[in-house]
């Protein structure tokens, strides 16, 4: 099995069943229809383009693999609280959320400068901001407290994602409380839950579970990236360390082979050891089950990176003139 296999297996049935991808699978059709009524100009080349952000998987089979928490969360949180969850409420915040995440996918390629044709596109932001707030406005009330929530949460997280693109280095104390503002836009659906349910005792825990999560996540894909971000100049968690950490005269490739992606591993494995913790406190069986089930790929994901990085740290070693290192 590839890094990436390990990595992006779809989520076995008992963490995303049959009703949950039925849910999916009606959610995208229903996106794409919209889109194709409601902007017949241009749902072309923008159907195209939610293709291209899910490749070389289709929208139903991506969002049961790395991207799956957002959408099952809510749910677990639900069942937890239910013993059930309502299909009719589960579906519009599936359908919402896939919207809010092409909503940030796409503002997010026009301003890494990575998606230089998403451009033109830009103006369909409209269209996915519009979708994504609709489905709450059906459930609360103008005057109702969940709006204040979804306010600060929403644009906290803008707030945040233009702080972070200003950043040249990024310090270690820096990683749960940014992280917890810019993926915020993912609590609000939990924050719906608790909210129609009247169970807002319940927020604050199961955010901060949320907060331990996305930490892992981040540095994941800090990992995954780190030589693409370092080529294209762009600041991460896992960069930032290196050149605080790296020997006098290495090179941050060469201290990424020889150390940097054996600590980026470790401090993921440790998030994920908290987020196990917090989930535990929660008293929800399906949340610590996920959360088992992410340990356990992320963990196979570095076992069967390892020989690979061990011999590119054995010529980074030669190339540098520094004795050889263990990776273990």
């Amino acid at each position: 099995m590839t890094p990436v296999e390990a990595l992006t297996e779809p989520l076995p049935e008992h963490l995303f069943d049959a009703q949950q991808q039925a849910i999916l699978d009606q959610s995208v059709a229903r996106l794409r229809n919209e889109l194709r009524r409601r902007a017949p100009l241009s749902a072309v080349e923008t159907d195209a383009w939610l293709q291209r952000q899910n490749a070389p998987d289709s929208p139903e089979l991506s969002f049961r693999r790395l991207k799956s928490h957002f959408l099952l969360i809510p749910r677990y949180l639900e069942l937890h609280i239910r013993g059930t969850a309502d299909p009719e409420f589960q579906s519009g915040l599936v359908y919402s959320s896939l919207n809010a995440y092409y909503f940030a996918r796409l503002l997010d390629n026009v301003a890494d400068g990575q998606s230089p044709g998403d451009a033109a596109l830009l103006p369909m932001a409209a269209f996915f901001h519009y979708n994504f707030q609709a489905a709450y406005s059906g459930w609360f009330a103008p005057e109702s407290p969940f709006w204040e929530c979804f306010h600060e949460l929403w644009i906290g997280m803008a707030d945040a994602t233009v702080e972070g693109s200003r950043k040249a280095e990024y310090s270690e104390s820096d990683l749960e409380e940014a992280t917890a503002r810019k993926i915020a836009a993912v609590k609000i659906p939990v924050a719906a839950v608790c909210y129609r349910y009247g169970r807002e005792d319940l927020l604050a825990g199961w955010l901060g579970f949320y907060d331990a999560f996305c930490c892992a996540h981040e540095l994941l894909d800090d990992l995954g990236d780190c030589f693409s971000d370092l080529a294209a100049g762009r600041a991460s968690y896992l960069l930032s360390q290196g050149n605080r950490d790296k020997l006098p005269g290495e090179t941050i490739e060469g201290y990424l082979l020889r150390a940097g992606l054996e600590r980026g591993y470790q401090a993921i494995s440790e998030w994920l050891g908290e987020a196990e913790r917090r989930a535990e406190l929660l008293e929800s069986g399906l949340l610590v089950s996920f959360v088992r089930n992410w340990r356990g790929r992320v963990e196979n994901y570095w076992n069967a990176w390892l020989p690979d990085l061990k011999q590119l740290a054995r010529l980074a070693e030669v190339l540098e003139g520094r004795p050889p290192a263990a990776i273990v």
